[in-house]
C-alpha cells in the first residue's frame, strides 16, 4: 500500500502463497457435510502417514450449547480465553477459546502438513474438489468456486451441468472421477501434493567475517578456483538458481557478477543468512552449505538431495561425530522460515538448536569426513596437502 505520496508503509517483502491455511490447500464441496468427511477420512487414511494430513470443519453443536450457558458442566471452555492441552499419549489435543483467531495463526498452526484437506461448504480453499451430486445443486452457489482442480460424479450424475461449464471456462481440462472410485481420487490427490514439493534453490554462506583465517575464505582456492565458485559448481545441478549469502560489502563487490543474497538481519551469522534467504524467495526450499568445506564432493550432495524428505521441516546428516545435526549442508522445506523465526523470537539463533528440536530427516554421511571444516591457516596449508595426497 503507498499513499498519495508514494510513501510505502510496509517493507516490499515476499510472502508465500498461503491460502487460509496452508501451501496446499483441497477444498471439497458440492455435497453433504456427512460425505465430504467420509471421503476426507477415506484420503487421510490412504495417504498418511507418508503425506502429512490436516482437515478443517465446523462443528457447532457444541459451541451452540455453550452460548447458551448449556453443554457439559465439566468443560472449561465455559471461560472464555481459556486454553486447554492434554497429551492423549498417541495424539495431542489443544481446545481454545478465544475471542478469535486469525489466518495467521492458522497458518501456524498447520504449518507442518503437507496436505489441508477443507469442507469448502463451510471454509475457502485455494483449489477445490468440486463434487456433481443431483441431490445438492450448486446453481446457486458458483460463487464459492474458486480454482477447481478435480470433478467427482455422485450416482445419478454422467455430466457436467451447463451451470458450471459457463462459470468455469477451463472446464474441459479438469479431471472427472467417479465418486466411488476411491483409489483413482487417491492417486489425484497423491499427484496433486507432489507436484507441489518447492523447488530447490542454493545458498553459499560466504557472509562471515573469517577472522580466524585472517583472509575471506571463500576466496581460498582448493580445486583450480576459488572456494564459492566451486560450491556454486557443486550445487548448480541439484538446485533452480544457486546464491552466494553474503554481507552488504561483499554484496557491493559482486553484485552483477555473481547472484546474491545480502543479509537482512545483521549479526546472527548463518542464521541471518538463511532467514535471509527464505525472505526473498519463501516458496523455496534452500540447499544451504557453508564456504569452508573444501573435501565436500558432489557425490555427498546428490546423496542428501536423493533423500529429501519434503515432509520433514529439513533433511540433514548427522555432524562427523555422530550426535547432532550438521546445519550447514542441509536442504531447509519453506516450512523451516517460521519455525526459525519463532525460534529466533524466543532467543535462539543457532541453525543447529533447530534442527534439534524439529521434525528432520537425519541421514549418516556417506562420508563425514567431507565435513572437515578449514578455519585457520594451518587448517588451509593441511587440507591442502590432504588434497594433493588424496589425487596421487
Amino acid at each position: 500500500m503507498t499513499s498519495s505520496g508514494n510513501y510505502q508503509k510496509h517493507a516490499a517483502l515476499a510472502r508465500p502463497g498461503y491460502g487460509d491455511y496452508g501451501r496446499v490447500e483441497l477444498g471439497i464441496l458440492g455435497t453433504s457435510c456427512s460425505e465430504i468427511q467420509k471421503l476426507a477420512a477415506a484420503l487421510i487414511r490412504d495417504l498418511c502417514p507418508r503425506v502429512g494430513c490436516a482437515y478443517v470443519d465446523a462443528d457447532h453443536k457444541e459451541g451452540d450449547q455453550l452460548m447458551d450457558g448449556k453443554g457439559s458442566p465439566d468443560s472449561l471452555m465455559h471461560s472464555p480465553g481459556v486454553m486447554e492441552y492434554r497429551d492423549k499419549i498417541v495424539y495431542q489435543r489443544l481446545d481454545m477459546r478465544l475471542a478469535e483467531t486469525t489466518v495467521f495463526d492458522q497458518r501456524e498452526w498447520f504449518n507442518r502438513q503437507d496436505l489441508i484437506l477443507i469442507n469448502a461448504n463451510h471454509f475457502k480453499a485455494l483449489n477445490q474438489v468440486l463434487v456433481i451430486d443431483p441431490a445438492k445443486p450448486m446453481d446457486k452457489k458458483l460463487h464459492k468456486l474458486t480454482e477447481v482442480s478435480l470433478f467427482l460424479l455422485k450416482d445419478g450424475a454422467s455430466e457436467i451441468p451447463v451451470a458450471i461449464k459457463e462459470h468455469l471456462k477451463g472446464w474441459k481440462s479438469i479431471p472427472v472421477v467417479k465418486f466411488d472410485e476411491q483409489k483413482e481420487i487417491t492417486r489425484f490427490v497423491s499427484e496433486f501434493v507432489r507436484a507441489r514439493i518447492p523447488k530447490i534453490n542454493g545458498l553459499v554462506l560466504v557472509g562471515g567475517k573469517s577472522t580466524r583465517m585472517g583472509t575471506d575464505k571463500s576466496e581460498l582456492s582448493y580445486h583450480g578456483s576459488s572456494q564459492k565458485d566451486h560450491l556454486l559448481e557443486l550445487a548448480t545441478p541439484h538446485c533452480e538458481e544457486v546464491f552466494l549469502s553474503c554481507n552488504s560489502s561483499q554484496a557491493d563487490r559482486w553484485s552483477g557478477q555473481y547472484p546474491v543474497i545480502s543479509d537482512k538481519i545483521l549479526g546472527l551469522g548463518p542464521f541471518g543468512g538463511i532467514v535471509s534467504a527464505f525472505m526473498e524467495r519463501p516458496e523455496s526450499a534452500w540447499l544451504t552449505l557453508a564456504c569452508d568445506l573444501p573435501f565436500l564432493t558432489k557425490d555427498t550432495l546428490a546423496y542428501l538431495v536423493r533423500h529429501r524428505n519434503p515432509s520433514k521441516l529439513a533433511t540433514a546428516f548427522l555432524d562427523p561425530k555422530g550426535e547432532f545435526p550438521e546445519p550447514l549442508i542441509t536442504l531447509w522445506e519453506p516450512r523451516a522460515y517460521p519455525v526459525l523465526m519463532r525460534f529466533l523470537s524466543q532467543g535462539y539463533s543457532c541453525p543447529r538448536k533447530v534442527l534439534i528440536n524439529s521434525s528432520i530427516e537425519l541421514l549418516n554421511a556417506p562420508d563425514p569426513g567431507e565435513f572437515r571444516n578449514v578455519n585457520r591457516p594451518e587448517d588451509h596449508e593441511a587440507a591442502l596437502e590432504a588434497l594433493r595426497a588424496s589425487k596421487n
